[in-house]
């Protein structure tokens, strides 16, 4: 567990590289998000009531009420976060976006995870068990999917799907 970037909440990696970050934050109490300028960031209610990011005059605000429900904005956006109700926790993925793109799924059911050409996926098992390659995981497990992967999911389980994919060159 670290400090987000600011100082001001607690977040804990799932995975990271150069330019991409993948984990979990904890919306203790209203607080301004880090300043991620030039990256894409999606944000995903996993526990708690809710929060709502108030990005300011020039930006709609984010409400975020309902679990596993993920939802995309701008990094760079300033971006300051209330819980009215209580604590929430967060899955988060960011990505530089001139050197990466994301995305973000929400499953109940089993389903194929597949990494895009030169990229990355994950799964990170949000509530339930999950086997992947023999392999069982529960709650706040992830698992890196280096080649294409079929899970079986239990009745209960939730998962996310997370691809990280590089940008193509443009010419």
């Amino acid at each position: 567990m670290s400090r987000w970037r600011n100082g001001a909440g607690r977040k804990a990696d799932i995975a990271a590289g150069p330019d991409w970050l993948l984990g979990y934050a904890w919306l203790d109490a209203d607080a301004p998000f880090s300043d991620y300028a030039g990256y894409d960031r999606t944000i995903n209610l996993i526990e708690g009531p809710g929060f709502i990011l108030d990005f300011g005059p020039s930006h709609a605000r984010l409400l975020a009420r309902r679990p596993h429900a993920p939802s995309a904005f701008d990094g760079g956006w300033p971006a300051r976060c209330r819980v009215p109700d209580g604590p929430c926790m967060v899955l988060n993925a960011m990505t530089a976006r001139s050197a990466w793109t994301h995305r973000v799924t929400v499953a109940t059911a089993n389903a194929r995870v597949t990494p895009g050409p030169g990229g990355l996926a994950f799964l990170v098992v949000l509530e339930g068990s999950v086997t992947v390659a023999g392999q069982t995981a529960g709650a706040r497990d992830a698992f890196r999917v280096e080649t294409a992967a079929t899970f079986e999911a239990d009745a209960a389980a939730r998962v996310a799907l997370i691809g990280i994919d590089p940008v193509a060159p443009r010419g």
